[in-house]
């Protein structure tokens, strides 16, 4: 009870995901409103209330909660991939399948949405068949998976690029993967809407190098759509800007830069990675940045480390090369 109880005063985002995690949608929803009236419009304590909205059976709502987030966060795959979620609930499996859509446009290797989709394009094809041979016209229910937190730099791509494969994140021992046909919901069916929601681990050490560059691609998006929150999302709590600059200096400076172009590319090229102990690496790399009133073409380097989160920037350097 303490722990899905905490303190008013005291309550965090922390606080708040431990509630979801243990499946206390009610005292999510409740603790995440109050939060929000302290913090207004902060992004995690949204989604968070979304999510407990959603666990509570609050589907209307919960889908208000979700649209304006992914209206107001178009890069981030979470709120699209719930939406479908909750669609999909209602039967709306079309309206469901443009969601999933939406979100691998963003992030083509999430392995969720991916696995959500193919189970929205088999509920499709068994209601067309159903159609066909003049059956009763009712959809299936069908059991996707709704994401629980934001995962940040975890299995980022950067859309235009189909040749990045899927992740298969290994499923934790403690929750086997079920066989096909079974009911993937049963395990929450008391809680509200029955919506399953798995961790999604970070990729395995063989797939070190594919999510390293997965990372930095979808780094290089977030500035070039100068969404700061995603941006900022990709750099640790312990990042050293440099030059004596503390990290908060250094947010400042990037929010306020993020927002002075019309328009921002970012192009990277020719990347190499080293991959070091204790779960660090090095990326170097090409950048090409253009911008209406400024261009320039340096050679960037990147030390990454590794955290339960995905991959986070902990140091940047760059060189400019001069025309």
């Amino acid at each position: 009870m303490l722990l899905a109880c905490p303190a008013v005063g005291a309550v965090t985002l922390a606080d708040l995901q431990r509630q979801i995690d243990a499946r206390h949608f009610t005292d999510a929803a409740r603790q995440s409103q109050i939060y929000l009236d302290i913090h207004p419009g902060n992004r995690d304590a949204r989604f968070i209330r979304a999510r407990a909205l959603a666990g509570q059976g609050h589907v209307e709502e919960a889908i208000a909660a979700f649209e304006s987030l992914a209206s107001d966060y178009p890069l981030r795959p979470e709120p699209a991939n719930n939406l479908a979620v909750l669609y999909a609930h209602t039967g709306a499996f079309d309206e469901a399948r443009r969601w999933l859509d939406t979100a691998l446009a963003t992030q083509p290797a999430y392995a969720t949405v991916h696995r959500n989709l193919g189970d929205i394009y088999t509920a499709l094809a068994d209601l067309a068949y159903k159609r066909a041979l003049g059956g009763v016209d009712t959809a299936r229910r069908v059991p996707l998976t709704m994401l629980d937190r934001l995962y940040y730099a975890q299995e980022s791509v950067a859309p235009g690029n189909p040749r990045a494969p899927a992740p298969t994140p290994a499923k934790p021992e403690s929750r086997p993967a079920p066989a096909a046909g079974s009911n993937k919901r049963a395990a929450h069916a008391s809680v509200g809407i029955p919506l399953a929601a798995v961790w999604e681990p970070p990729l395995g050490p063989s797939d070190n190098s594919r999510g390293i560059m997965q990372t930095v691609r979808a780094w290089a998006l977030a500035w070039s759509s100068q969404d700061v929150d995603a941006y900022t999302d990709f750099y640790a709590d312990d990042f050293d800007p440099g030059d004596g600059m503390s990290r908060s200096q250094w947010l400042a400076l990037r929010r306020a830069r993020l927002g002075q172009p019309d328009q921002i590319h970012i192009r990277i090229e020719n990347p190499t990675i080293e991959q070091r102990s204790s779960g660090r690496a090095q990326v170097d790399f090409e950048q090409h940045y253009d911008s209406p009133r400024y261009s320039d073409r340096v050679t960037k380097r990147l030390i990454l480390i590794r955290q339960d989160t995905g991959w986070r920037i902990v140091r940047e350097s760059s060189i400019v090369h001069r025309p």
